[in-house]
């Protein structure tokens, strides 16, 4: 009996391995993986190019907004390029206008009423100080440049 026990017990080792040792079928994956390909481009060199410096005060030909806050145009003095539009925009909750030293310009024809604003063309080099009529201590410059 001892015999058949021993013949038993390595058989249900045999079993065990087997099954242990029997191997898993790979799966393949449902979609494809795409590996990503990297192109190396070379950039021809070149020689670096001179920067252009401008003065900070000096802006490009553009728009530029001064605001009028507390009674105080912001900025109050500007330079800007020949060709350059300057507009003004009323943020206070009374009106305003603007006045020129030269007379070239003018906006005492009409009043610049709350979020109202008015913009002049600068095509000649030169200083234009300006003032708020109804706000004589309201002074502002802008400069004009080429």
């Amino acid at each position: 009996m001892q015999k058949w026990f021993v013949l038993l017990v390595l058989a249900a080792l045999f079993v065990l391995i087997g099954g242990c040792a029997q191997e898993t079928p790979s799966k393949q994956p449902s979609t494809p993986v795409l590996t990503p390909t990297v192109q190396h481009t070379t950039v021809p060199h070149s020689p670096p190019t001179t920067a252009i410096t401008l003065p900070v005060t000096t802006l490009l030909v553009s728009e530029t907004t001064i605001t009028i806050t507390d009674n105080a145009f912001n900025p109050a003095n500007l330079t800007v390029m020949v060709g350059s539009q300057v507009r003004w925009v009323n943020g206070d909750d009374h009106p305003h206008n603007i006045e020129f030293s030269k007379k070239m310009f003018s906006t005492s024809h009409y009043l610049l009423g709350p979020s109202q604003s008015f913009s002049q063309q600068f095509d000649q080099p030169g200083t234009y100080d300006y003032d708020c009529l109804i706000h004589p201590y309201m002074h502002g410059t802008i400069t004009v440049v080429e």
